[in-house]
């Protein structure tokens, strides 16, 4: 028997003697009820079934707790796991990056970079349903963004010192800070028609050491995510920066 079809049976075995035992008490107790006088058995036989009754309320308490725990440590173990999975790759992302220009070592290396910037940007826009991925690059000379990967598109091409949302690329991509809001439009999404939409964002550095190459980011509108989950989840963070290190590998000489 699976422990399935297991847990099955000893829940229905259960509820049926709950069922009967309560229903033999509440029965018993109507009948010694209408006696004149004290019947020991019919009392003593309504005292067993409300125990029994109350002893099988207990034993699906018990299980149903464990039931939870075993839930909860599952969630646990699963999250501990993911977290020794991004432990790994983060290590191995330049191993990977190398391997991934050995396939197109015909092509020129800025060919080869842009490849990877695409990919990383389509890679981002997965981390959540209806997301936009997207790549800046950062000329600290001029303190200016310039988009050099994106998906889909849409997204603004250039975000200087004047422009909405410059102050967190700067701070991500020279301190090397994560930035997260979700109560305010995109500063990525290109002006529309209508009044401005309050979007998710993230944005995180791409640095070598303490040289800035940029940032990547993502935004979404949220239309197309579960009601209640208003913001990027840690996660989904440490996803991006998991990508952003693929991408500093493939971008480092």
């Amino acid at each position: 028997m699976t422990p399935e079809r297991k847990n099955k049976v000893t829940e229905a075995a259960l509820t049926t003697l709950a069922i009967i035992f309560g229903s033999v008490a509440f029965a018993l107790s109507v009948v010694a009820g209408q006696t004149p006088s004290i019947n020991w058995p019919l009392l003593i036989a309504g005292i067993i079934s409300t125990a029994i009754t109350l002893v099988v309320a207990a034993v699906e308490k018990v299980r149903a707790n464990k039931l939870r725990a075993a839930t909860e440590q599952l969630a646990r173990d699963t999250e501990a796991r993911y977290e020794l999975l991004v432990s790994g790759l983060t290590p191995s992302a330049k191993h990977v990056a190398a391997i991934a220009g050995l396939t197109a070592a015909s092509a020129p290396l800025e060919t080869q970079r842009g490849r990877l910037d695409q990919s990383v940007a389509v890679s981002a826009s997965g981390v959540a349903p209806g997301s936009r991925g997207m790549f800046y690059r950062y000329d600290q000379a001029t303190a200016e963004f310039t988009l050099a990967a994106e998906w889909p598109g849409g997204a603004r091409q250039r975000c200087g010192p004047n422009d909405p949302g410059h102050f967190a690329m700067k701070r991500a991509a020279e301190d090397g800070l994560v930035f997260e809001a979700d109560d305010r439009p995109s500063p990525f999404k290109q002006p529309s028609p209508g009044p401005p939409q309050a979007h998710a964002v993230v944005i995180v550095p791409v640095r070598v050491g303490t040289l800035a190459l940029g940032v990547l980011t993502v935004d979404s509108d949220r239309s197309s995510w579960p009601t209640g989950v208003t913001a990027y989840s840690s996660r989904d963070i440490r996803q991006l920066l998991l990508l952003a290190d693929l991408l500093t590998a493939g971008l480092t000489p």
